[in-house]
């Protein structure tokens, strides 16, 4: 069985962070290790968020403990961090351990986290997260932020954007759409530094799409296990991902959770 560790924060609603990790891992089936990076409590009723730190002390704990499994684990998936000090600490043991492969998803653009008035964290990731890191896969804040372009607000940009942050020197870069462009279809971009990869589906207007960041990156991450070429591994993530927001879980009026299992759900309908 081979196995994927998480790097991540637990979100109470279960949506996203560590939970919608391992729950990723188990519909690959593969095995997921996590370890936890902060606990991010969100109000049902109203969506407001509230970060709590962990001590520095029980993350590398967590870590060492981790990394100290038999059989090794086979990638990395790296989520929300929380604040400089954390992403320290990680980097600090992803040096050690440089043989694994590693999917960074760059939780920059969490606005209640404070991730985003902070141009120390960005800097941070882009000299030294993402040379560490296989992949990357940010949203259109987080590539605006990253990139330094500003609006993305077309395909075009969003090309140039991956160019801009794969010279950081992160191997492969997905920039995911969205809804935000125009027009009936979601664009995913993937950069190997040489050619792009445009991937597209309808989009869907449900609102459930709380954890679709993490279950992308984790699905990437359990592709990436399983032996599929990267390219591969991308696209079957984006339809696990589709699957999960088409059949995915209601918990406020045009809001709701991914669903992990939207792919089993599909194969039953």
């Amino acid at each position: 069985m081979k196995k994927v560790l998480t790097i991540a924060g637990s979100d109470s609603l279960s949506g996203g962070g560590l939970q919608a990790d391992l729950r990723t891992f188990e519909e690959y089936q593969v095995t997921g290790l996590n370890v936890l990076t902060c606990i991010v409590t969100v109000e049902a009723n109203t969506d407001k968020v509230t970060v709590t730190e962990l001590p520095l002390s029980l993350l590398e704990t967590q870590l060492e403990e981790c990394f100290n499994e038999v059989p090794a684990i086979d990638v990395i998936k790296i989520g929300m961090l929380a604040n400089i000090e954390t992403a320290k600490v990680v980097v600090k043991a992803l040096k050690k351990h440089r043989e694994i492969p590693v999917v960074l998803d760059p939780v920059l653009a969490l606005k209640e986290s404070g991730l985003t008035s902070s141009q120390d964290i960005i800097d941070f990731f882009k000299t030294e997260l993402m040379p560490l890191a296989d992949i990357t896969t940010p949203n259109l804040k987080e590539a605006e932020l990253l990139s330094g372009l500003g609006k993305l607000d077309s395909l075009e940009k969003m090309k140039e954007a991956a160019q801009l942050i794969h010279k950081t020197g992160v191997k492969h870069v997905v920039i995911k759409g969205g809804q935000r462009l125009e027009g009936r279809l979601a664009y995913d971009v993937f950069y190997d530094g040489q050619n792009y990869m445009i991937l597209e589906e309808d989009k869907l207007l449900n609102g459930y799409n709380n954890g679709a960041g993490c279950t992308f990156a984790s699905a990437i991450a359990s592709g990436m296990a399983l032996g599929y070429h990267l390219e591969t591994a991308v696209r079957k993530a984006k339809a696990f991902v589709y699957e999960g927001i088409e059949y995915g879980i209601p918990f406020l009026p045009g809001l709701g959770n991914v669903f992990q299992g939207g792919k089993s759900k599909r194969d039953q309908d």
